[in-house]
Formats: C-alpha cells, structure tokens, sequence
C-alpha cells in the first residue's frame, strides 16, 4: 500500500482511538501512510484515575497519552493544532478566548489545507456533522475540515502556500466517523450481559448517533481489537477505575469496541451505490 495516504483529522486526544482506532490501525498496519491531527489537548477531559493529572497539567498529560496512543496505533508523531478544549455546550470553558469554537474559522481552514497540501492525502476523515454526540469541538473540526477537504484544490485559496512550495491538493474520499441511534444503550446491555454492572444512557445521552440508514459502512475492525484496546488504555486520564472491556470475554469486546461506522460525505454516495469497505477502493497511489 506504499504510496496511499490517509488524513484523520480529530479535536481532541482519544477522539483517534475510541470511534476510529480500528480502521487507523488496519490501515497503518497494510503501509498506508497515516496523519494525525488534533485540534486542541482535551483540557476540559475528565481526570477519571485519582492522582494521575491535575487540572493544571492534564493538557500536558493527554499530550503524552496521545502520543502513546499514535505509536500504538502505527502512526506516525501526530501533529496538534494547540487550540484550547471548549468543553460540553453551555459550559464556561466556551467563552475561553483560546477555545477551539472560538478560532477563527478561515486561520483553521488555512491550517488544515496546509496539511492537505503538504501531506497529499488521497482521503481524508474526521467526526460527522452531529459530532457523534453533539461535541462542539467535533462539530467544528468537521466543519472546518470538509471546508478544507473542499479548498485545498483551488489555487486562489491561500496563494501564499503556493509561493512557499505546497501546490494545491484535492483529496479523493471524505469519510466521517458516525454511531447509529442507540449504540449506548446496545452498549451498556451488551456489557449487562456480559455480567459488567454498566449504568444504562442517561436520558440527554440515549439518542446520541445517527440514523441507521445514514451510515453507509459498518466495518469489523475486530483483528485490530488488541491494538485498538491499548490505544484506549493510552488514555489513562480518561478511563475509569473499573474500565470492562479487558475484564470481559474477547468476543464481547469485539462485539462492541470492533465495529465502526462511518458516512462517506465526498462524492456522494448515489442511490443504491455500495461503499466498499476499502476506503483506498479504485484509487492509484499517484492520485
């Protein structure tokens, strides 16, 4: 697969892992040359193992988790953007001035056609337009990525690249990370049966996801799990004490953790068209 390149383009440490960790590592795993970039260091995160970060130096910490995290996966040193965690909707960390939701929109854009031109990704992928759960950072390094994925061709865009030797790109695929309506409920049953004590969604988190018919691929990504597995638990600061899918049965772990779902936002997929599980599917390596 020399010559294949793939762009993932996330806000924060562990977004690379939980949704999309499989499909990174399949890919890494068979030559594709993988990028990661991360818009801001998860400041707003959680500190879910006591004495392993504070609220001064977690940013600092989830650095170094995701660092581990990408060697783990096969990829390459991530690049992070240094935006600031905006935390959940309606929270005080919104009105920070260094908040990813308060960036300008056009310096994001700039940033991440750079990488589309200077990487030459024959695809490119981030969260989908709900942000899997309605995060502001994930709605906003989608937006600000399907506007690059779109700009990077145009040579009128950013002219100031072309004078420093990056040529415009246009990147083939755009794929979006997505979860069907219901996965925390089928999640938390599946661990509940698997004799896990696994608290049920709570009502504002029981309808998070898409609707099925939206999602055009669910890949097994279960030959990735152990990988997949070891990114997660990269992230320390996030996991809880009492983490389940290293305690249960193998193929329940994969039953939840080796499925991932995905839309594919560019072209887009005409009526009765099948995706192929390949996001590389038809493409030369000189595209």
């Amino acid at each position: 697969m020399s010559g294949f390149r793939l762009l993932a383009c996330f806000a924060h440490p562990d977004d690379e892992a939980f949704p999309v960790g499989g499909v990174l590592a399949a890919n890494a795993s068979r030559g594709v040359s993988v990028r990661l970039v991360t818009a801001t260091l998860g400041e707003e995160g959680e500190i879910r193992q006591e004495g392993s970060a504070t609220r001064e130096t977690i940013g600092q910490v989830r650095r170094q988790e995701l660092f581990c995290s990408a060697r783990t996966l096969g990829l390459a040193e991530p690049v992070v953007l240094n935006y600031r965690d905006s935390g959940m909707v309606g929270t005080p960390p919104n009105q920070h001035p260094q908040a990813f939701v308060n960036a300008d929109a056009q310096i994001v854009v700039e940033q991440l056609v750079r990488q589309i031109r200077g990487f030459r990704p024959q695809v490119v992928l981030t969260f989908g337009l709900d942000g899997l759960y309605g995060h502001p950072d994930h709605i906003a390094i989608c937006k600000h990525t399907t506007e690059a994925f779109h700009q990077a061709a145009d040579p009128s865009a950013f002219p100031n690249h072309l004078s420093n030797g990056l040529e415009p790109h246009q990147p083939l695929r755009l794929f979006y990370s997505a979860r069907p309506h219901g996965y925390r409920t089928e999640m938390a049953l599946k661990l509940r049966a698997a004799g896990v004590d696994f608290p049920m969604p709570s009502p504002e988190r029981v309808n998070d996801g898409v609707p099925a018919e939206e999602i055009h691929l669910e890949l097994d990504v279960s030959e990735q799990l152990e990988a997949k597995m070891a990114c997660i638990q990269c992230h320390f600061t996030q996991l809880s004490p009492d983490w389940p899918y290293d305690k249960i049965p193998r193929e329940v772990a994969a039953d939840i953790l080796g499925r991932e779902h995905f839309i594919r936002g560019w072209p887009e997929v005409q009526p009765r068209e099948l995706v192929h599980f390949d996001f590389f599917e038809g493409i030369s390596p000189e595209d």
